[in-house]
């Protein structure tokens, strides 16, 4: 039995580990960062379409889009959503967009819903005629780091006329 190695073994074993190890560079690399950094992509996307499909309901039973309610006005961080018997607004801030019924003061105003979209570019723009708005347009995707820039993935832009049902 032999107690050591050969020069010849240890040579071998400094030539092929180097090379498979390059060899299994790209499968590492996706493992390791690739595979995680897709799945927060599609969480945070299943959060954006989440937003969007609220957003569609409100506007699908809405009976005007104005450009502003008591101490609120629309612009690109809120966006105002008349119903028959109430006003929702949708507001971006920090990260994150909030639903809210607004009341007639501010402390009435609740709460109803939030999405945390850190990494979420959501913008709204109305489209109106005449001063009062028909539809709004919204543009939203997911951006990400890819080494030293920033990409985007699951861009979209979808628009909802009001009472286009």
């Amino acid at each position: 039995m032999r107690k050591g190695f050969s020069l010849t073994e240890m040579l071998a074993v400094i030539v092929i580990f180097p090379a498979v190890t390059i060899a299994l560079d790209g499968l590492f690399t996706t493992i390791l960062r690739d595979i995680p950094q897709s799945s927060q992509v599609v969480q945070e996307n299943t959060s954006v379409l989440d937003l969007l499909e609220h957003i569609q309901d409100d506007v699908d039973r809405a009976k005007s889009l104005p450009a502003s309610f008591a101490d609120h006005a629309a612009d690109v961080n809120t966006l105002l959503i008349e119903l028959g018997d109430r006003t929702i607004a949708y507001e971006l801030e920090n990260g994150r967009v909030v639903r809210r019924t607004l009341g007639e003061t501010k402390d009435n105003n609740t709460e109803q819903a939030a999405w945390s979209l850190p990494n979420a570019d959501v913008e709204w723009r109305l489209w109106s005629r005449n001063g009062a708005g028909y539809a709004v347009e919204i543009q939203a995707h997911i951006k990400y780091k890819r080494t030293t820039k920033w990409l985007e993935k699951m861009a979209g832009t979808r628009i909802y006329f009001v009472g286009a049902l």
